[in-house]
């Protein structure tokens, strides 16, 4: 009998991490640049947006993220959540930081920064569909 509680106990807190950590993170400032991050139920949407927009020879408007919007699987690995999109292909990783009560994605460089200074990096992408 204990040998089945250990891996629903296991599947449990996996749940509940992916759950932490669900929501909209978008930049913390006024950008006409950045990423916004969906988070629900261990899958990730990651979109890129712009203001520019840039003309090709024809008149047409060039797609300035045309890999964009990436999708796919996360988990929580050592601290850090790890994208992984349907193919197989692994995405850089973010660090989630909660900071004066709000919770932030930040890159590797971010969290660095982070780390050394304790002062939250400009833009960062903070959760903005949290309860207050």
């Amino acid at each position: 009998m204990s040998s089945i509680r250990i891996p629903i106990i296991a599947a449990a807190l996996l749940l509940a991490a992916c759950a932490n950590h669900d929501g909209r993170y978008e930049p913390a400032c006024i950008a006409y640049e950045g990423d916004t991050i969906d988070l629900r139920k261990g899958r990730f949407e990651w979109d890129r947006f712009t203001d520019q927009r840039s003309i090709d020879a024809e008149g047409k408007v060039v797609d300035p993220f045309p890999d964009y919007p990436k999708a796919g699987a996360f988990r929580l690995d050592s601290g850090q959540l790890a994208f992984v999109m349907a193919d197989g292909t692994k995405l850089a990783r973010w660090h989630p930081v909660t900071h004066a009560g709000r919770q932030y994605l930040l890159t590797t460089e971010q969290h660095d920064e982070f780390m050394a200074s304790q002062a939250m990096p400009d833009c960062a992408l903070r959760r903005t569909d949290e309860q207050s």
